[in-house]
């Protein structure tokens, strides 16, 4: 019998995740706090639990893919996690340092494995297997023990180092991410009130040295002005939030980053949270008054 696997939190990147869980064939336990949009996703082994306690019930791999600290800490606790949960214990979403060593602290204590594992890619990578994981664990045979789950929903894992290096790793990388995406817009903004056709400054992007995976997904939503949801305001807005308090921990110098929190504060203000962070092309034509191109 194939050990079950708890899958805590089936929401815009979990479903494609369990989808692609499910072409394992282990049985796999489901909790979401609204039952009702996953309930297509039960089947012969699939189940949806009713509590948190029942979701990780005899469940060798715990998965949690949650959006913030307070809500990976409200289900640890519902469940009673550290009474009754076993195994290994892997975190999908991004999570703030300081909960990430709590966890491991109070895993070692129950002899529980716990491993972070945030992952980068939108919800279309999350369909079709091609996330990127990286991984904070303090052993291989951590890894080794996991590394099915990893290869079934993603395309490549980077081990980072001991428990917290994913998560440090994730934060570098969403600051990056969240600047680069405010750079090409904010050329939008110049090459517009220069009188430039928005389709010659995309074109031009895309053939240059510029071009890059952030402007060959994101800049087709700029364009299109779809803000329909692969990674939201409020989540990357989190995540910024992390890095910035981190950075002021370390004393580390980000200039261009502190700058950039206000085009989010601004954003956030809007009402903009739910949408995809490429929604902050509103907040840029604002501050530039320029009218929506459509």
């Amino acid at each position: 019998m194939k050990e079950k696997i708890a899958f805590i939190g089936v929401g815009i990147m979990g479903r494609g995740i369990v989808n692609n869980l499910k072409k394992l064939t282990y049985p796999i336990s489901l909790y979401t706090r609204n039952k009702e949009k996953i309930k297509d996703l039960k089947d012969e082994l699939t189940t949806i639990a009713n509590s948190p306690e029942e979701a990780i019930q005899d469940a060798k791999f715990t998965i949690l893919c949650l959006t913030e600290d307070k809500v990976v800490k409200n289900f640890l606790n519902e469940s009673r996690f550290f009474e009754l949960g076993k195994g290994y214990l892997l975190d999908f979403g991004t999570t703030s340092y300081q909960l990430t060593q709590e966890i491991f602290e109070k895993s070692k204590q129950r002899e529980i494995h716990f491993l972070d594992s945030p992952m980068t890619g939108s919800k279309l990578a999350a369909r079709d297997g091609q996330i990127l994981f990286m991984i904070g664990a303090n052993s291989q045979e951590d890894i080794e023990a996991c590394r099915f789950i990893w290869e079934k929903v993603g395309r490549k894992i980077i081990h980072c180092g001991k428990v917290g290096n994913g998560q440090l790793t994730k934060l570098a990388l969403n600051l990056v991410q969240a600047g680069i995406l405010q750079m090409y817009m904010e050329g939008l903004m110049l090459a517009r009130k220069s009188g430039i056709d928005s389709e010659i400054y995309w074109e031009v992007i895309s053939n240059s040295a510029a071009k890059s995976g952030i402007s060959d997904f994101k800049g087709k939503c700029i364009q299109e002005r779809d803000f329909s949801t692969h990674f939201s305001l409020k989540n990357m807005n989190k995540d910024l939030n992390h890095a910035l308090r981190l950075a002021m921990e370390l004393h580390a110098s980000l200039p261009l980053s502190g700058v950039l929190k206000s085009i989010f504060d601004s954003g956030m203000s809007k009402g903009l949270g739910e949408l995809d962070f490429v929604s902050l092309l509103q907040v840029n034509e604002e501050r530039n008054d320029l009218p929506n191109e459509r």
